[in-house]
């Protein structure tokens, strides 16, 4: 990770999946968002990522189902109301679970499990940070001295939290078999482990076992920090292009159906980005022609079932990138919340709130 030059622009929940009621809202939780389930279904959040799910079928374009606000990890959505927590089934629309939390005052939800079956509920004082982790069938309770933790991910029997510092942020283990706090943090061996940065995007491989966060710097540096969930490793990759924020904040993630390439693309630089996911390491890179970028704001974007273009929307407009000619072939005027190709490619699928309207790919 290279040393991004910036001052902190980091709320304690910034880099969470959620945020609390009244914090801030930072472009990771509330910007509109789509995300691939597979078996040709495609769920689109027009409110952010704790909004509601809306699931369409991606042969047909009709909407099947509407599901509640609340946490989608895979294919589980986690909904919160007081108290009471709901699982549902993504794919079939159906509820899958049901829990009472029994922690008093009652915690608000901040994220699940990789697999979605738990819910990480957290609640914070002056002098302590709870977490609350809960299943259908069981519940538990993490208290950590301190109110300056975070909720980042949980798989198995690892919680990986975030320590807020005054100069940036740590990503600490609690190891919930021994029931413990790791002492050293997770970091890249060649790196410090302070991250500075402000997160602006994050998706996980299909399996869950890996988590991709975008970071941006004050100066328009970018870098993606890889989580590696089961073994408990972190790595960054440093992404090119500065000295723009705004054009940094264009910067997209988008992972290969295979899990094996993470693709980051950046309209304002013109910078597209292959990452081999076992090594955390560039593969190969290009540039294409730039957009203009006025604002800060996100990329939605989708990769072909092939891996050959990423077509993404920014501002009013849909661009396709071409991976293989290194150049973007097709280009529309319109306004998206959302994007996502045709399991057989030839459709690009632009959602506007809650339409899908076709494109056709020549």
């Amino acid at each position: 990770m290279k040393r991004l030059a910036l001052v902190l622009v980091l709320a304690a929940s910034a880099a969470l999946p959620a945020a609390a009621p009244g914090a801030g809202c930072s472009p990771l939780d509330c910007s509109p968002t789509g995300s691939p389930l597979g078996h040709g279904l495609f769920a689109v959040r027009p409110d952010g990522v704790t909004g509601m799910v809306i699931v369409d079928n991606l042969r047909t374009g009709h909407t099947l189902w509407q599901l509640p606000q609340g946490i989608l990890n895979g294919i589980t959505l986690v909904h919160q109301d007081h108290a009471d927590l709901t699982w549902f089934d993504v794919l079939t629309g159906q509820r899958d679970g049901a829990a009472v939390v029994r922690t008093k005052p009652v915690p608000y939800l901040v994220g699940a499990s990789q697999d979605g079956a738990r819910a990480v509920l957290s609640f914070s004082t002056k002098h302590w940070s709870m977490f609350v982790i809960v299943s259908p069938h069981r519940q538990r309770t993490v208290r950590l001295r301190t109110y300056n933790w975070g909720f980042d991910a949980l798989a198995g029997s690892n919680l990986y939290l975030l320590r807020y510092l005054r100069n940036g942020y740590q990503v600490r283990l609690y190891d919930l078999a021994a029931n413990k706090l790791v002492a050293t943090p997770l970091k890249d061996p060649h790196e410090s482990a302070l991250i500075w940065g402000s997160p602006w995007t994050r998706t996980s491989s299909p399996d869950g076992r890996y988590v991709f966060t975008l970071y941006i710097a004050q100066n328009g540096g970018a870098m993606v920090h890889e989580l590696d969930v089961r073994r408990a490793t972190a790595r960054c990759i440093d992404l090119p292009g500065t000295g723009d924020f705004n054009k940094g904040s264009s910067y997209t993630l988008q992972l290969s159906r295979d899990g094996r390439t993470l693709w980051a693309v950046s309209p304002g630089y013109g910078r597209a980005v292959a990452i081999d996911v076992a090594s955390a390491r560039v593969r190969s890179a290009f540039r294409f022609r730039t957009e203009r970028v006025q604002s800060p704001g996100t990329t939605v974007a989708a990769l072909s079932p092939d891996g050959s273009r990423i077509a993404f929307g920014l501002v009013n407009d849909v661009r396709v990138l071409d991976t293989t000619r290194h150049r973007v072939v097709q280009a529309w005027h319109r306004v998206v919340t959302a994007l996502a190709f045709s399991p057989d490619g030839r459709r690009l699928w632009v959602a506007r709130g809650t339409v899908l309207r076709a494109l056709s790919m020549s």
